[in-house]
């Protein structure tokens, strides 16, 4: 992966210090250091792409907003400090890097630089928008909609760093999916909530 030992160390150390009964998002951020708003992406979304404790997904979300929102802008990683101060639990930090560690070595061997043309900086882009509107998706507490959100980040950050082709088309059908499930599921439960606010009525 782009990131270096020492950075990757530092996490690690993070996740294992038994002092520790939660980590702030603003400890994450300061292991990171300046090593890139992509990479960061990475570590928020993927514990979104496979079913997580309730709540992970909006604590993740939110500094998730603000990371592809810097994405887009081409900035460095910064949240705002009411984001900064939120935290997990030890115990489910040392476990999004033990998958992060493992996730990372598998995709060492299937992903390397491909078709630039949907790696290029318009691509990029374009993933930066739908990964603003994936990370919003997050917040906002939604059945059915955050593991394929979060595949699509993964996707998108892991293809960003790896000037991967594939992992963005990849993707973006994975964001098409999440808006797709999500829309229907705004619907439904707009038209739940119709009927019910009906029945109340009687």
């Amino acid at each position: 992966m782009t990131t270096s030992n020492t950075e990757v160390d530092g996490l690690t150390r993070l996740a294992a210090n038994p002092a520790r009964h939660r980590v702030a998002i603003a400890d994450i951020l300061s292991a990171m250091g300046d090593n890139g708003v992509m990479m960061l992406i990475l570590l928020f979304a993927l514990p979104n792409a496979v079913p997580a404790p309730p709540g992970t997904s909006t604590v993740l979300g939110l500094p998730l907003l603000f990371l592809t929102l810097q994405w887009l802008r081409g900035k460095k990683p910064w949240v705002p400090g009411w984001i900064a101060r939120q935290s997990l639990r030890r115990s489910d930090f040392a476990a999004i890097m033990k998958r992060l560690t493992r996730f990372s070595s598998w995709t060492e061997s299937i992903s390397h630089p491909r078709f630039p043309a949907f790696a290029g900086a318009s691509a990029l882009r374009l993933a930066g928008v739908m990964g603003v509107i994936l990370s919003a998706v997050l917040v906002l507490p939604l059945p059915l909609v955050n593991v394929p959100s979060g595949i699509a980040l993964v996707l998108f950050a892991l293809g960003g760093l790896r000037r991967d082709g594939v992992l963005m088309l990849l993707g973006f059908v994975a964001a098409l999916a999440s808006v797709i499930v999500a829309t229907v599921v705004v619907i439904g439960m707009w038209r739940i909530g119709g009927q019910l606010l009906a029945l109340a009525r009687f």
